[in-house]
């Protein structure tokens, strides 16, 4: 494996490790309330533009943001029997 391959796979690991942090701390900050969902929600979308990969990490967060919303607007729906 030549330096150059071995410096790009280097650098495609610590994206995603960055990436995967990134989107643990939005996750963290959101639940907490720290960050509004309507943020929350931005930061995610700017993520899931970088590739169909990232779009595909960051579909659940996104997935939990809309619920928050929706929870946050009244919408019990959502959670039936709770």
């Amino acid at each position: 494996m030549s330096d150059a391959d071995e410096f790009e796979m280097e650098a495609h690991r610590r994206a995603l490790a960055v990436e995967g942090a990134m989107l643990m701390l939005i996750d963290g900050l959101t639940a907490r309330g720290t960050i509004s969902a309507d943020e929350a929600e931005d930061m995610l979308r700017i993520l899931s533009k970088s590739s169909d990969f990232s779009a595909a990490r960051a579909a659940s967060s996104l997935r939990i943001v809309n619920q928050l919303k929706r929870l946050q607007r009244g919408d019990g729906a959502i959670t039936p029997g709770a």
